[in-house]
């Protein structure tokens, strides 16, 4: 169905030049989206053996002056969201064009007017919608906060002069996942390895991968080093870790996030690095806790109990913005709706993307 959708604005191009013998060349051709017309040139009409003359130019002449309109719009942003599939429900709806989806109350009786009947369709509806009206409202996008940490004084390092930066993380074992642990972490990129205290270690019982001569600022020393598996907020990857007497975690953990540092957090976002010289961060699986793991990575309810709460606050501001902003109302032309508010269910912690991107060397403080 989405196909033949997507197609209409395309159909209806050339229906209203008369030129529908072109139709069936335009959609083997790929040139089958109402995006695809705007930019028609000589080099496309080659490509779909149109020749007559004037026909080209009456092709082309409509392209230039072609302009979307608010249905197909309505449509394009469906597909980007994953929803194509209710479109027709939209249109029967009158919800004809993102002005109106702007105006939406997203609530059960939308769902049952739109036929949506499955959950991750109506959150992610939810969270397209809250999106749009952000942006009405000019404020700047919203991302997930992963986790938020402070300026503290680890607790295994109390007698340190300055503070230094933590988070809390959970680590657990890759071949018992029952057995783990909530540790305060301090951020100590001046390592590539995350290190854990020694009765820790022997209580999860982790992999050993073998034995390192590790080097540091309080001497050398030949040490085992442990597999692991790590996760901060619900992105979790495999980790290598070493037995030390505080918690940290190093560089190759850190640089795999974004992050926001100002005098009270550290917000982690989301990343997109990977580390193509090691071998188990290459295999790191960043899935949501409530996606279905596999039988060798199985998140216990007593794990996701440990993680569940957040000592970051629901209403994070950057830049003196509040991101959660204020509620709004608006009338469309065909009903009257009230906006829903802009935070979403399951995501209690926001922040806005003018956050500042720090290099791992620059954590260093």
């Amino acid at each position: 169905m989405t196909e033949r959708m997507q197609t209409i604005p395309v159909k209806e191009f050339l229906e209203n030049m008369g030129l529908m013998q072109y139709f069936d060349m335009f959609i083997i051709k790929g040139f089958d989206h109402e995006k695809d017309i705007v930019t028609l040139d000589e080099d496309d009409l080659d490509a779909m053996l149109i020749s007559d003359p004037d026909h080209r130019h009456q092709i082309l002449q409509a392209a230039a002056q072609y302009r979307s309109s608010e249905k197909y719009r309505l449509l394009d942003w469906l597909q980007g969201k994953g929803l194509e599939y209710y479109y027709v429900s939209f249109i029967q709806s009158e919800v004809t064009s993102l002005n109106d989806v702007r105006n939406l109350t997203v609530d059960e009786n939308l769902f049952d007017e739109l036929e949506i009947t499955l959950p991750g369709h109506k959150k992610r509806l939810r969270k397209a919608v809250a999106q749009l009206q952000r942006e009405e409202r000019g404020e700047p996008p919203t991302e997930d906060v992963l986790a938020c940490g402070r300026w503290k004084k680890p607790d295994t390092l109390q007698d340190a002069k300055f503070d230094f930066l933590v988070t809390d993380a959970c680590i657990y074992s890759t071949k018992d996942p029952s057995k783990y642990h909530r540790i305060e972490f301090m951020i100590d990129t001046g390592s590539d390895v995350t290190t854990i205290r020694q009765e820790v270690l022997d209580e999860l019982g982790l992999e050993i991968l073998g034995r390192i001569h590790s080097k540091g600022v309080h001497g050398s020393k030949t040490t085992n080093l442990y597999k692991a598996k790590l996760l901060i907020g619900n992105q979790e990857m495999e980790i290598e870790v070493m037995g030390e007497s505080y918690d940290s975690l190093g560089s190759r953990v850190v640089r795999h996030f974004r992050h926001y540092i100002d005098g009270k957090h550290h917000v982690w976002l989301r990343g997109n690095f990977c580390d193509e010289d090691s071998r188990l961060c290459q295999t790191a699986k960043h899935q949501a806790l409530h996606e279905v793991p596999s039988d060798k990575s199985v998140i216990t309810d007593s794990l996701k109990s440990a993680i569940a709460s957040k000592p970051c606050s629901s209403k994070f501001q950057n830049n003196n913005v509040d991101v959660n902003g204020p509620p709004c109302s608006s009338t469309s032309n065909k009903r009257k709706r009230q906006c829903s508010g802009s935070e979403e269910d399951g995501v209690p912690s926001k922040m806005s993307n003018t956050y500042l991107h720090v290099s791992p060397d620059e954590l260093d403080t």
